[in-house]
């Protein structure tokens, strides 16, 4: 896919939307604004994106780099051994940073930030539609192997997530 296309997805799924008074509202809403779910790319075909692992800073609206390389392999296992998570142009990972959300509805921020998560899906999965693309969503993951491929600790952040997005095979 081309890179501004996935510059739009990113954007849909959890870009910033407006500044106000002190506070930024994003596209996909968040139980209180909290804002509890990390958003991570596994790049295997951008046009002008070398493959690897990246996480969305939505505050500046760029890719972080955080390991480089082929990784469809770690991507496909993470996701249950599913080949479309190998196969995708790109695989977005979700994480829940629990705390955020548990501070203010306790034991009920685990259901608030999973509805978060779903929210924003559904906005990629409409943007990806929009752009002629395609997208499949995978709730079928291996904890450990999915976490480990972000470098993330599975407690205090955890994979909760995914989405693959590519050019539909007819």
């Amino acid at each position: 896919i081309k890179k501004d296309a996935l510059s739009g997805l990113l954007w849909a799924s959890q870009g910033i939307t407006n500044r106000r008074g002190g506070f930024e509202f994003r596209a996909a809403p968040s139980a209180g604004a909290l804002y509890p779910v990390e958003t991570y790319c596994v790049i295997h075909n951008v046009e002008d994106i070398s493959p690897g692992v990246f996480h969305y800073d939505v505050r500046s609206h760029h890719l972080e780099q955080l390991s480089e390389g082929n990784h469809r392999s770690k991507a496909a296992r993470a996701a249950l051994d599913q080949d479309i998570a190998y196969s995708c142009s790109v695989l977005f990972i979700w994480s829940a940073v629990f705390n955020r959300s548990k501070w203010k509805y306790k034991q009920r921020a685990f259901r608030y930030v999973y509805l978060d998560a779903g929210h924003i899906a559904g906005n990629l999965s409409l943007a990806a539609v929009a752009l002629g693309l395609g997208s499949c969503q995978i709730a079928a993951l291996y904890d450990e192997e999915a976490n480990e491929l972000l470098g993330i600790d599975g407690e205090g952040e955890s994979v909760i997530y995914m989405t693959a997005v590519g050019y539909p095979r007819i």
